[in-house]
């Protein structure tokens, strides 16, 4: 296929679809919304703060009626709730999901990472699979886990890290029930497993860290030596969403870096 032609294609690929982003507000969700709208999707974005969707909304330049917002805690069944039926009141349908919301705490027993990494995953299955089911299914949904879900990392000294490695092997096994559940329907449920990834959300566990000092650590754990920019996950998290994928369900892909290998 010729050059022109394939970007063409690629930016065809989510036209008539529509999705929801959760975490859309920053890193891995702003930029895989940003994706989307690209290649023709409309978009709910789920994210606690209006102030950063307000500004993330800015940034996408999407078109009028392209994006739309919802301030407010995914952790809690409600919102889970509410962003399905904001996605099928406005747009009529539901097609994709990144459940990419994800927090992490420095206590040894964090309650709000249970609730916000995997209790979000749970509720949003609740309500997305059978939105997607009516919508004719043949959609996909996509939950961002974590390398450290499947193998020791970086953080194991860091309060809170057990809890937090083990919320994203929680996930990694609800998306393999779920994909069971959701095959009857023609809907493909995956998880991506990203290793260090330039975010808001990394420099929230490490205050101060700098882009350098996330390159540095990044030579000490990765085969690839630096860390992943949101463009390039999201990258291959719309592979997962689009019909490419139309194969792969229950899988967790690893976007590591060659991590999970290095440790």
């Amino acid at each position: 296929m010729l050059k022109g032609t394939a970007e063409a294609a690629e930016k065809e690929r989510f036209n008539g679809k529509v999705a929801i982003v959760t975490g859309a507000s920053t890193g891995m969700g702003l930029a895989t919304t940003a994706q989307l709208v690209r290649e023709g999707a409309k978009v709910v974005m789920v994210s606690r703060s209006q102030d950063k969707l307000d500004a993330a909304v800015a940034e996408i330049k999407a078109k009028v009626g392209q994006v739309t917002t919802l301030a407010a805690d995914v952790s809690q069944e409600a919102t889970n709730k509410a962003m399905v039926e904001l996605a099928m009141a406005k747009y009529g349908r539901l097609d994709i999901v990144f459940f990419n919301a994800g927090t992490f705490e420095g206590a040894l027993l964090a309650q709000a990472i249970l609730a916000t990494n995997f209790k979000s995953a749970v509720f949003g299955f609740k309500y997305a699979l059978p939105a997607i089911e009516k919508s004719g299914g043949q959609g996909s949904i996509v939950v961002n886990s974590s390398v450290a879900g499947s193998a020791v990392c970086a953080l194991p000294r860091a309060a809170g890290a057990a809890v937090y490695s083990a919320s994203k092997a929680a996930v990694d096994m609800l998306v393999k029930y779920a994909a069971v559940e959701a095959a009857p329907h023609n809907t493909r449920v995956n998880s991506i497993a990203p290793g260090t990834v330039r975010t808001p959300f990394l420099q929230g566990v490490h205050p101060g860290l700098q882009d350098s000092d996330i390159d540095r650590g990044a030579k000490g754990i990765q085969l690839i030596q630096r860390a992943a920019s949101p463009e390039e996950v999201a990258k291959f998290v719309c592979f997962l969403a689009s019909d490419e994928a139309s194969f792969v369900t229950g899988s967790v892909h690893l976007v590591d870096g060659g991590a999970a290998v290095a440790m």
